[in-house]
This record gives structure tokens, C-alpha cells and sequence, in this order.
């Protein structure tokens, strides 16, 4: 990790040549923790904070409230407290004790926080200023003001804001009862069907995405221009999804020209005639649907989301601890760290940083075993960038979208069969 922290410093002094090798660096992290058992009871969690630049992991902890060989002990002393209390006290000093948090289980991702915010300039000699969090727990609040001449900034993760527009439809979808102005219902055929909801939420993860700036230090006048693109293109989604008269008046905010990803501004373009308006709501969707277009483009919100940067790191390094100590199975403290330094390996540098333990071991891997880890690497990029092809990603929307229009059929042909309590 330290070297990890050198590569990063030296991205961030070639991008900003007025700073002084020595200086302690402004950087952005995304920062996430996860759980060794499902369920919020878990007495093991790890959190990892990653370069939002270098996508390399600068730190991490793993935090714990068991320990095995206090429980053995306990346990034979049991009935001698005070026996018990001063082996404890002994088993404290010498360093051994797996404990190391006492608050609840969710409180684990603040502790973690704080920890690794506390130690970044003693590791890296950096501020860990913008951070990439869901906003699932205190971690943001606690870190906040940790530095004395820095504020924390928090960024949110693009995936998660893009999932706010299908969470809030839904709700207005469930709040709004009868029939609306035109006499029909939210849902139905050529309404608010879930197709719809994921394909709004598909667009205005678009909007973001597509305007987002990836310096690490813009400045006011760049982020101001981004907002105000990320605004006008998520208020030209609702005007483009909703169909009125006048289709001057529902296109006006769409990009104009021949490489518009409006069909109607495209055809206006080149004198022809391939847009339809079946995919659009009716026109009384547009009232319905406008508060919450609104509050989807707060500029404070927009601005959390100006790097475009995703958990996705932290998502995939957490998986890669649990394959190695499986969260259906009991892992003590010590198998989770060890556990969490392998997926740091693996994560930085594929299956061959295997071979560097080995070394490190003085356990010479031989020709098979170097070629055979890096068939491995070769494998997992071959995977990699065949999934990342715009066909394979055009593949998997698709299936997707096919799987969600089968289940609202059989929704629809089998009415209400399941609800908690409700029958």
C-alpha cells in the first residue's frame, strides 16, 4: 500500500506542477465496509479506502469484537474472575487480543472511517478531502472535520444517486391510488410500467455520467458548466419521455444536431423521418412526474456527483475478501486479516503477486506455476474487456429488459399472489 500511496502522490504532483514533492496531498478516496456474516450482527467487518485516481487501495482495517482466545480462556476460568481478569490484563499488554471495537455491528464502517482518516498523513502524507461514499451509515459525519486545515468533501457514488430516480418513482407509483386526469391509471400498458421507471433511470444515470469532469481539481468555472449541462439534460429526459402537441415544445431541450440521441432532433437535421412517439408517457405524466425530475437535479446533489466516481472498486475488493473466508462459514479475526491482505494482493496485481509471496517465503515457485498464473490474468482480462465492449453491454440491457417485460406479463396474467400478511 505504501506503494501504492508513492504512485498516487506522483499523479497527483504531474497534474498539479506548482505543488512541492513534500507537500501533504489533497486526494479522493471512495470508501465502503463490509460485513464477515449477513444481517447487521456480524462480530468481524473490514472497510478499505481506494484512490478515486490510481483505483489502488491506500489503506484498510479490519475491525473486530471476539476474540478466541479470551472466549477459550473465559471459559476455563469460569467461576474465577479475578484469575481470569489478570490473564486479561496480561493478554491486553503483550498485543494478542483480537478485540479492537466494542460499539454495535453498523457502527463498524464510522470506527473504520475514523481510523483510517486519522492515519493518512502518517502513511501517505495526504488528506484523504473527497470522499466516495453511499451514505448508508455515519462514516461521512465522523471524518467530516478530522482534519484541522482541511474539510472533508463527500461525493456520492453516480450508481447509487442513478438508483434514486427508479426508488422514487416507484414510491409515486405505489402513493398515487385511482385514476388520474385523463381517467386511466399510473400503470398499465403505455404508463408507468417498471420498464419505463428502469429506462428513466437508465437515462438519467446518462445525463450524469456523460457531463461529469475527471480532474481532480476543477475549477469553478468547469463545475458550474457541468451542472448546468447535467440539469438541462435531465429536464430534456422528462419533456423527450412525455408526449405533448407540440413536438417542438417536448424536444426543445434535447441536444440538436445529426449525433443527437434524440431520433426528433436527428430528423430535423437530416430532412427525415424515423422517430416514433409509442415509448412516450401521455401528457399527463408531465405535472406528475416533474417534482421529482426537480429533485433529482439539485445543484448540491449534482455537485456530489461531478467526478462521476462509483463504489464499483470497493463492491469488487469486498467480494474478493468473501471468496476467500465465505460469509455462510465462522471466520475468527486473524483468518479475515489475512484474508484482506490476500485480496489487496490480488486486487493490485492479479494472481501473480502470488508468486511474490512465495519469494518472500522462501518458497520458489517454479516455470508451472509462473505460467499458470499468468494464464489466469490473461483469462480474467480477456473476460474483462469482452464485458466492457459496447455490444456485450448493448447484450445485457437487452436480456434485462426482456426478463423485466416477462415478469410484468406474468404479473399481470396472475394478479396479487403474494404479500406479507396480506392474505
Amino acid at each position: 500500500m505504501c506503494q501504492a500511496g508513492q504512485r498516487l502522490r506522483n499523479i497527483v504532483l504531474d497534474e498539479n506542477p506548482d505543488l512541492d514533492k513534500d507537500d501533504t496531498l489533497d486526494v479522493a478516496v471512495s470508501f465502503d465496509g463490509t460485513w464477515a456474516k449477513r444481517g447487521f450482527t456480524s462480530l468481524t467487518g473490514v472497510v478499505f479506502a481506494i484512490s478515486v485516481d490510481s483505483g489502488e487501495v491506500l489503506d484498510y482495517t479490519v475491525l473486530s469484537k471476539a476474540c478466541q482466545k479470551c472466549s477459550l480462556k473465559q471459559s476455563k476460568c469460569e467461576g474465577d474472575d479475578e484469575r481470569f481478569q489478570e490473564w486479561r490484563r496480561e493478554h491486553l499488554a503483550s498485543g494478542e487480543c483480537d478485540i479492537n471495537f466494542n460499539g454495535s455491528s453498523p457502527a463498524m464502517e464510522a470506527e473504520g472511517a475514523s481510523i483510517l482518516w486519522r492515519r493518512s498523513i502518517e502513511l501517505h502524507n495526504m488528506h484523504y478531502k473527497w470522499m466516495v461514499s453511499d451514505g448508508d451509515s455515519k462514516a461521512f459525519n465522523t471524518v467530516e472535520n478530522v482534519y484541522d486545515d482541511c474539510k472533508v468533501i463527500k461525493l456520492d457514488c453516480v450508481g447509487h444517486v442513478q438508483k434514486r430516480m427508479g426508488k422514487h418513482l416507484l414510491n409515486l407509483k405505489a402513493r398515487t391510488k385511482g385514476k388520474l386526469e385523463d381517467g386511466k391509471p399510473i400503470g398499465g400498458r403505455g404508463r408507468l410500467t417498471e420498464t419505463k421507471i428502469k429506462k428513466l433511470q437508465k437515462y438519467y444515470g446518462l445525463a450524469i455520467r456523460q457531463n461529469t469532469i475527471k480532474k481532480s481539481n476543477p475549477t469553478d468555472r468547469e463545475v458550474d458548466v457541468s451542472i448546468y449541462t447535467m440539469k438541462k439534460n435531465i429536464i430534456a429526459i422528462l419533456n423527450h419521455s412525455v408526449k405533448t402537441q407540440d413536438p417542438a415544445k417536448q424536444h426543445r431541450f434535447c441536444p440538436l444536431g445529426e449525433t443527437s440521441w434524440c431520433k426528433w432532433q436527428q430528423d430535423v437535421t437530416t430532412a427525415t423521418k424515423t422517430y416514433k412517439d409509442d415509448d412516450c408517457l401521455p401528457e399527463v405524466f408531465l405535472e406528475l412526474l416533474r417534482p421529482t425530475f426537480m429533485t433529482l437535479s439539485d445543484t448540491k446533489l449534482l455537485e456530489r456527483c461531478i467526478r462521476g466516481t462509483t463504489q464499483n472498486p470497493n463492491e469488487c475488493i469486498n467480494g474478493t475478501v468473501w471468496v476467500r473466508c465465505p460469509k455462510h462459514k465462522h471466520h475468527g479475526a486473524k483468518v479475515v486479516r489475512y484474508a484482506a491482505a490476500s485480496a489487496i494482493c490480488h486486487f493490485h496485481k492479479g494472481a501473480e503477486c502470488r508468486n511474490e509471496i512465495m519469494d518472500k517465503l522462501s518458497i520458489p515457485g517454479g516455470s508451472h506455476t509462473t505460467h499458470s498464473f499468468r494464464l489466469k490474468n490473461n483469462k480474467r482480462l480477456r473476460k474483462a474487456n469482452a464485458q466492457a465492449t459496447a455490444m456485450e453491454k448493448k447484450r445485457r440491457q437487452g436480456l434485462q429488459l426482456v426478463r423485466t417485460r416477462r415478469e410484468e406479463a406474468l404479473l399481470e396474467i396472475d394478479g396479487p399472489s403474494y404479500d406479507p400478511g396480506g392474505f
